[in-house]
Order: structure tokens, then C-alpha cells, then sequence
């Protein structure tokens, strides 16, 4: 689901600016941001170092603009689960697959340009539940070990249904947006941007019929965890975790809401795929 956006920056009335990227450049980008907005009249909340509960108050601002990179942006998205707010991202990192936007697009934005090709797009955000303690993912949702010393038993269970058992080094549970990144890696399938469906990919599985399998996305599904590697942990986009036991069940679901992503639609999602990941490249000859 998308929806264009071209509200002018002079109707906007209260904005959030977000950043947990620590480099000089980024704080003086966020400054810089604020005193524009201030100028237009706009109300600015601004959070430099990403420990703000932004999903307690978002809703009733009109932008969040996040700067720094793709970390950034899956932090920020976390924290804005339960609330209603597009949110754009500004790339001071070095991919940029999620935060978009040049500096120079938002200095334009903000002098009074009209946004072309701008467009809000509902993005399915991940929930992970682990006994009383939830975390929440854009990319995907992973167990891992500080040490791979042995092979872990994790059942798995689809909504009421027993699915299979892996014995593997672990596990990535990974959104659509989430498809290109951890889950790419492991040889698991990229999945269109459109879908409501996320995609379970097993981390050198000790049986080749472990294949990656691709789940609707109102489906809860339940991992198990046989036995305990050195250092077990169940990791949210690999920036936040809850250590795992022996014996321990964990459920995944679609979260309470969606990410509101305002995306740059100038170029297609094959286009960012061949220019950020250099998708379906065939090798150069020297």
C-alpha cells in the first residue's frame, strides 16, 4: 500500500527529528534541520541519541526525518511502533537501501520545494515475544550464538500446526524490506516489496531439505529452542536482544502496526536493487 506525499514544508506544523549516528556531521545536519523548521514556524522535537519512547507522542506530529543511515532508520522505526507518522531517512552512511534521501533533497524540501515522487508506503514490521519481554523488527528477526560450538535443536510450529525441526547454527525471520539483507545473505529468496508475508531461512543447516519457506503474514510462528549454544541470544535487526535458555519458546507475528516509510519512487525497486545491491549483475570481463 502507497500513497503520495507532497504536503509542502510550510503547512507542516510539528516535526521529529531522530539520530543515534554519533558522527559530528550528522548532530550538525539535525541542527541545521531544526533552525529551517523553526523558521517556517514548525513545532521541533528533536532526538540525537535514540533513547527517546517516540511511539508515546508520534501520532500527533506530522513528519519524523531520520538522519544518519539504514541503522538509524531501523532504530527509529522500532521506537515508532504504535504510532501513525510517515518517516523519511536521510543517508550520511554508505548504503542507504532504507534512508533514501540525499541532505540536499530534504535542504530543498524544507526551502520551499514541492516533493516529486515522494510516496508513503506501509512497510510490515516484525514482533517478537519471548515469556514477558517483546521486541519489535524492521529487517528481521535472528538467533545466534557468541560461539558456534555445536548445531541448535529449534521446533518450529506454524500458528497450531508443528512445521519441522532444524538443527542449524541458527535462524533468521525476516520481513519483505528485511528480504535483502540477513536473510540475502543465507541464500534466502528477496520478496516483493507488496507482500504481507515474511521468509524463515535456517543458518547452515545440518540437512539440505532445510530449505528457506516463505509465511503469510497473519501467521504466528513458534520457535522452540532444544538445547543452548555458548552465548545464545534472539536478536531485533541485530541492534537489540533477550538471551535464550535451553527450553525457551518464542513467538513471531506481524507487529500491531506498520512502518510508514516515505520512499523516493523516482526509481523502481529493481532500480534500487541493481544500484545499492548490484542485483542480477553478470560478472565484468578484464
Amino acid at each position: 500500500m502507497s500513497s503520495p506525499f507532497a504536503l509542502p514544508a510550510s503547512k507542516l506544523k510539528r516535526v521529529i527529528l531522530a539520530s543515534t549516528h554519533h558522527k559530528p556531521s550528522a548532530h550538525a545536519l539535525v541542527r541545521s534541520y531544526a533552525r529551517a523548521l523553526e523558521s517556517l514556524g514548525v513545532e521541533v522535537f528533536v532526538d540525537l541519541e535514540g533513547t527517546e519512547p517516540l511511539a508515546q507522542f508520534a501520532s500527533d506530529f506530522d513528519l519524523v526525518i531520520s538522519v544518519g543511515g539504514d541503522g538509524t532508520m531501523l532504530s527509529t522505526a522500532r521506537r515508532l511502533v504504535g504510532a501513525t507518522v510517515p518517516t523519511l531517512g536521510v543517508n550520511l552512511g554508505k548504503l542507504g537501501f532504507l534512508a533514501e534521501h540525499d541532505p540536499e533533497d530534504i535542504d530543498a524540501y524544507l526551502a520551499g520545494e514541492t516533493p516529486q515522487g515522494w510516496q508513503m508506503e506501509s512497510k510490515m514490521m516484525l514482533q517478537v515475544t519471548l515469556k514477558d519481554k517483546i521486541m519489535y523488527a524492521l529487517n528481521d528477526v535472528s538467533i545466534g550464538q557468541g560461539v558456534i560450538n555445536r548445531l541448535l535443536n529449534i521446533d518450529m510450529s506454524v500458528d497450531d500446526t508443528h512445521a519441522t525441526q532444524y538443527r542449524a547454527d541458527g535462524l533468521v525471520i525476516s520481513t519483505p524490506i528485511g528480504s535483502t539483507a540477513y536473510n540475502l545473505s543465507l541464500g534466502g529468496p528477496i520478496l516483493s516489496q507488496n507482500l504481507r508475508a515474511f521468509v524463515i531461512t535456517p543458518i547452515a543447516p545440518h540437512a539440505l531439505t532445510n530449505r528457506p519457506i516463505v509465511i503469510e503474514g497473519s501467521a504466528k510462528v513458534h520457535c522452540t529452542v532444544k538445547n543452548a549454544g555458548t552465548e545464545l541470544a534472539l536478536l531485533a535487526d541485530v541492534q537489540e536482544r533477550l538471551e535464550l535458555s535451553a527450553g525457551d519458546t518464542f513467538t513471531v507475528c506481524a507487529a500491531p502496526t506498520d512502518f510508514l516509510h516515505l520512499s523516493n519512487s523516482k526509481r523502481s525497486y529493481f532500480e534500487i536493487l541493481r544500484s545499492k545491491l548490484s542485483w542480477g549483475e553478470l560478472p565484468k570481463l578484464s
